[in-house]
């Protein structure tokens, strides 16, 4: 019994409202930030959603990234050199694919012809074998 608390231990945690830092919360600010967890909108992350994404950092699974992993390929930013870009980088010209003209083409179109190596059957012939020769 709580004699000088009128809830008497409302958060049922042994701990006398008058005597408790957190009246209403069980876990008594569980994540240690200075919020009670029945006023912590995050109150399992001490960080309390640090990229304000409004996921959790205890549930977050890019807890420092906003955009959580927006090409889904598991890879959080800042680690994430091509954040948009699901294939990170397919022909490693470092260019994202998300923004390379030719995202299977290291060479970029090489030739200049308008039609990227990696479907160019004249890949370095910026006039694509125009007499036909196959050479």
């Amino acid at each position: 019994s709580c004699e000088l608390d009128a809830a008497n231990d409302a958060d049922s945690d042994s701990i006398c409202g008058n005597d408790d830092e957190c009246p209403f919360d069980a876990e008594n600010d569980r994540d240690s930030d200075n919020l009670c967890g029945d006023v912590d909108g995050c109150a399992y992350d001490p960080a309390n959603d640090v990229d304000s994404d409004g996921i959790c950092g205890d549930i977050d699974s890019c807890a420092v990234d906003a955009e959580n992993d927006a090409d889904s390929d598991d890879v959080c930013v800042p680690d994430d050199l091509c954040p948009y870009d699901a294939e990170h980088d397919a022909d490693s010209d470092q260019v994202c694919g998300d923004v390379d003209s030719c995202p299977y083409d290291a060479g970029n179109d090489y030739d200049s012809d308008s039609v990227c190596g990696d479907v160019d059957t004249c890949a370095r012939d910026a006039e694509n074998d125009i007499d036909s020769d196959v050479v």
